[in-house]
């Protein structure tokens, strides 16, 4: 229903589901000035910063050791030293466990170290559950007042009125 009103955005979500950083490029560069008009060309940097991130953890189920260079050609990034800074910064913040060999330019993957079976890793698990349905509900309370929106509802019947007009023309 929304997808008339945000083109750019419905277009960005179903390329960057894709997990091809090309493609992922070019649609952010086809619709850079609605981004940059609806400020958001930051949130949309991070759009391909974590489609690149994502695309590093998927390695991490396939490989234990991998080149940073082959890494950079998978993911698609520019160069090894750009897959480096990637794997150290995600090394980091948690988001993978790996090690690189500096001599050799090799990516060692690990398994998780953590083994989830202790009071505090719970309360953990239990907070960010909460975090999540606490931002559902705002999700749906923000869905709920752009429905409601009149401008919302114009443009949608709008759109409609015109679908509904094609159709009509082509019965006759």
């Amino acid at each position: 229903m929304l997808s008339p009103l945000s083109n750019a955005y419905h277009e960005l979500a179903q390329v960057y589901a894709s997990n091809n950083p090309a493609e992922l490029r070019s649609v952010v560069s086809k619709h850079s000035e609605a981004f940059s008009r609806d400020s958001n060309t930051g949130l949309v940097k991070q759009c391909v910063s974590s489609l690149y991130k994502k695309n590093i953890q998927r390695l991490t189920k396939t490989f234990l050791t991998l080149s940073l260079q082959d890494m950079a050609n998978r993911v698609q990034l520019s160069s090894a030293q750009e897959a480096e800074k990637y794997v150290l910064h995600m090394i980091e913040n948690g988001e993978i466990y790996a090690s690189i060999n500096q001599k050799d330019g090799m990516v060692s993957f690990h398994d998780n170290p953590e083994k989830y079976n202790n009071p505090a890793m719970l309360h953990k698990i239990d907070q960010e559950m909460l975090k999540c349905i606490e931002l559902d509900e705002k999700l749906k309370s923000m869905d709920q007042e752009i429905t409601v929106n009149p401008q919302f509802v114009q443009k949608s019947m709008g759109s409609q009125d015109d679908d509904v007009g094609s159709k009509t023309s082509s019965y006759s």
